[in-house]
């Protein structure tokens, strides 16, 4: 018999979000290009914590987790941020 995750009652909070939406917990509705250093730093640490936090979260119930897959996926939303965020301040 296999678990499948989205049986498990605390899914939600096992669950992979994206990172933008972790950062507006943070950020409120303010783009992640256009907030002020320390509340960007505040964001990407809140990213961080998810993704750590809900690795442990998940393996405490056994289940897979794919970390690697989680943090490459908010180093590129946070490459790219970068990107905008220099585009718009030579504007």
């Amino acid at each position: 018999m296999s678990l499948s995750i989205k049986d498990h009652p605390f899914y939600p909070r096992l669950a992979a979000l994206p990172p933008a939406q972790v950062a507006t917990w943070v950020l409120g509705a303010t783009p992640i290009e256009a907030a002020e250093a320390p509340m960007r730093k505040d964001a990407f640490r809140c990213v961080a914590k998810r993704i750590t936090g809900g690795r442990a979260e998940r393996s405490k119930y056994g289940y897979n987790s794919d970390t690697n897959g989680e943090i490459a996926r908010a180093m590129e939303w946070a490459f790219q941020a970068g990107l905008k965020a220099a585009r718009g301040s030579k504007d």
